[in-house]
């Protein structure tokens, strides 16, 4: 390890350590990328995203009050009305002669089952397109993963409805030319929708998606310094996208040239400071 890896730490360390973190000082530091060591990026982000106050003191009893209240979350969205869970500290209820899964009534418990189910398989859609080759997103995690993953519990888990489409979240197709056309007409939602929505997550390679959000989430303009990232990768390639015809500029966009994330980022900052 370097000394000015170490030194960074420390500067990390500094701060984080204070009995009330100093968020000016902490947006500076992680703008500049946060170190893998000690789990120094998962803080940080909790604190820069609103997880966590920025008073220590209470981050224990937040903690544990959120995963607490996750915990209720996944009791009231999992569970099919009318099934017992008595494991989960739901008493059965006889709801057939009032409710039904064909009620069309806004105020159907079922009806709120199926929309709850709808996004849930949403996202689950969007984790996987967000990184599909990476065993990552399909690992457990805590608080209180095996309630949702565990094939052999008890319950009628989310993971049961989440098997039913992996198939298809699984053969999504990326088709990156989308678009025929020889007019050179190119419009922002043949490229930037998936840049933004997906946080440029499929243009790069993980660790450096990973080195832009800590950017991204260390500005209090994050989504402004996120048009401006897509705006000096636009830049960057500007040359090319004049010299191009329209297949050949789709290609540019939707399957970005650039790698290196530091040049995108140092571009995207001097845009930042003329403005």
């Amino acid at each position: 390890m370097s000394r000015l890896h170490q030194s960074r730490i420390a500067d990390f360390q500094e701060v984080l350590g204070e009995p009330t973190v100093a968020l000016t000082k902490l947006r500076e530091l992680c703008f500049s990328g946060i170190p893998f060591d000690g789990g120094l990026r998962c803080l940080c982000w909790k604190i820069l995203l609103n997880y966590l106050p920025l008073e220590k003191a209470l981050w224990s009893s937040l903690l544990k009050k959120q995963r607490d209240l996750y915990s209720q979350f996944l009791k009231e969205m999992i569970i099919q009305p009318g099934i017992a869970k008595a494991n989960l500290g739901v008493s059965r209820e006889d709801v057939t002669l009032e409710d039904h899964p064909l009620n069309p009534n806004p105020d159907s418990r079922w009806n709120t089952y199926f929309k709850d189910n709808e996004v849930l398989l949403q996202i689950d859609k969007d984790v996987r397109r967000l990184y599909p080759d990476m065993a990552f997103f399909q690992r457990p995690t805590d608080y209180p993963c095996l309630l949702i993953l565990d094939p052999q519990n008890e319950f009628e888990t989310l993971r049961r409805r989440v098997e039913q489409t992996t198939l298809k979240s699984q053969t999504v197709a990326r088709n990156r030319s989308g678009v025929t056309n020889q007019e050179q007409n190119i419009k922002p939602q043949f490229f930037a929708f998936r840049w933004l929505t997906l946080l440029l997550s499929q243009e790069f390679l993980l660790p450096d998606v990973i080195r832009i959000w800590d950017s991204l989430f260390a500005d209090d303009k994050r989504f402004d310094f996120l048009l401006l990232v897509c705006c000096a990768m636009l830049t960057l390639i500007r040359d090319q996208l004049l010299e191009g015809d329209f297949t050949l500029n789709m290609r540019l966009l939707q399957d970005y040239p650039i790698s290196d994330v530091h040049l995108i980022l140092k571009k995207a900052k001097e845009l930042q400071d003329s403005k």
